[in-house]
C-alpha cells in the first residue's frame, strides 16, 4: 500500500495563498497549490502542498503575522488520510 506524508498551508484568502506561493517559489522551493482536503475546514479552498522534509525551511518563510496561515501534516495510506494541525 502506498503511503505519503506531506504538509499543507491554508489561509483565509486566495490572495494570501497566491502571494505566499510566489514567495516560496522565488526561493526555488518546490510547492504546488491544491484544493484543501475536506478534512480541513475554514479556509479559502486552496492550500499550498509541500514535502514534509521542507517544513522547517517553509516555516522560516512565513510572514511575521503567520497567524493568517495554518500548517497541517497529512499522512495518506491507501484511502485513509490522517490530517494533523501543527
Amino acid at each position: 500500500m502506498k503511503s505519503e506524508i506531506f504538509c499543507l498551508i491554508t489561509a483565509d484568502s486566495t490572495h494570501q495563498i497566491m502571494k505566499l506561493e510566489k514567495l516560496i517559489l522565488q526561493k526555488n522551493i518546490k510547492v504546488r497549490i491544491i484544493p484543501v482536503p475536506k478534512e480541513i475546514t475554514a479556509s479559502c479552498g486552496l492550500s499550498i502542498k509541500f514535502d514534509f522534509s521542507l517544513l522547517e525551511e517553509i516555516k522560516l518563510l512565513l510572514p511575521e503575522n503567520s497567524s493568517d496561515f495554518s500548517l497541517y501534516t497529512v499522512e495518506k495510506s491507501g484511502l485513509k488520510k490522517n490530517v494533523t494541525r501543527l
